[in-house]
C-alpha cells in the first residue's frame, strides 16, 4: 500500500517542528550579523569605488581680460573672470581641493565668485609668479617658444 507524503505521524511532526523551531533561532542570531556585515563591505567599497577627482572647466583658448593687480588675497584671487566656463575644458582636482576650494569661494568670497575663476586667478598668479623658472626648465626639453608669449 501506497502512503501520501501528507500523513506524518506525531513523531515526525515534532522533529520538524524542532528543526523548524532552530532554524528560526539561527536565523534570528545570525541575520542582523550578515546584514551589519554587508553594510560595512558596502561602505567600504563606496570609500574605495569613489573618485578622488571632481571634474571642473578650465577655459579654451580665448582673450582673457587682464584684472588689474590688486594686494590681498581676496582682492587678487576672489574676483570673477569675464570666461563663460561651457567654453572651456573640463580637468580633474583632487576631491579635498575641490572641497577646500568651495569653502574659500563659499566663505571668503561669501558665493559671489565662481570656483572657475578663483582657480582661474590662482593659475594666472602660478604662471606669472613662476614664469621664468617655467620657462627655463620648458627650454631644457624643448627649442620652441611655446612658454614665452610675443609680446
Amino acid at each position: 500500500m501506497i502512503t501520501s507524503p501528507f500523513l506524518i505521524d506525531s513523531g515526525d511532526k515534532a522533529m520538524i517542528g524542532i528543526v523548524l523551531c532552530g532554524l528560526v533561532i539561527l536565523a534570528i542570531i545570525i541575520l542582523p550579523k550578515v546584514m551589519r556585515y554587508k553594510k560595512r563591505m558596502q561602505k567600504d567599497y563606496e570609500e574605495k569605488a569613489a573618485p578622488e577627482i571632481e571634474m571642473i572647466v578650465v577655459p579654451g583658448e580665448e582673450t582673457i581680460p587682464e584684472p588689474p593687480v590688486i594686494p590681498g588675497y581676496k582682492k587678487q584671487f576672489l574676483v570673477n573672470v569675464g570666461i563663460p566656463t561651457r567654453k572651456g575644458k573640463l580637468v580633474s582636482i583632487r576631491k579635498e581641493y575641490h572641497n577646500r576650494i568651495s569653502k574659500i569661494v563659499g566663505v571668503i568670497g561669501k558665493n559671489e565668485v565662481t570656483i572657475f575663476s578663483y582657480i582661474d586667478n590662482v593659475l594666472k598668479h602660478h604662471f606669472e609668479t613662476f614664469q621664468d623658472e617655467i620657462s627655463e626648465q620648458y627650454k631644457k626639453n624643448n627649442n620652441d617658444d611655446y612658454l614665452n608669449p610675443k609680446k
